[in-house]
């Protein structure tokens, strides 16, 4: 391999490492434009949550979400503004299970990821 080839190698490589670096995913925008719910079954009896609200784009989001334990982490879903969390009493957010809803204020940003809501 002639020095030109090499050196032509070279600047080849650094250049795709530095297109990488760049390309790479920025910061996590984490607790700056929403936050996750972790629900906190005070009762002991809801087995499911629906929460409704919006989401960090500004659309109106809703799911259901089985609450297996005393605490549940809803992750993957950010919301912010004012959402109503309603329970149940099984896992399917049925209607007929009924058990009861609060509503929450999730702010835009706050120091972690997550706002505690509780039955």
């Amino acid at each position: 391999m002639s020095l030109r080839t090499k050196a032509a190698t070279t600047a080849s490589a650094a250049a795709l490492a530095f297109a990488g670096v760049l390309g790479a995913a920025g910061p996590s925008t984490a607790a700056s434009n929403g936050q996750q719910i972790h629900f906190h079954d005070s009762s002991g009896s809801v087995y499911s949550i629906r929460i409704e609200g919006y989401n960090q784009n500004g659309d109106v989001a809703s799911g259901c979400f089985a609450t297996p334990g005393r605490d549940t982490w809803v992750g993957g879903w950010w919301w912010k503004g004012e959402v109503t969390v309603t329970f149940y009493k099984t896992s399917s957010c049925s209607v007929a299970t009924y058990f009861g809803e609060t509503n929450a204020w999730v702010p835009t940003s706050q120091s972690g990821d997550w706002t505690t809501v509780s039955s």
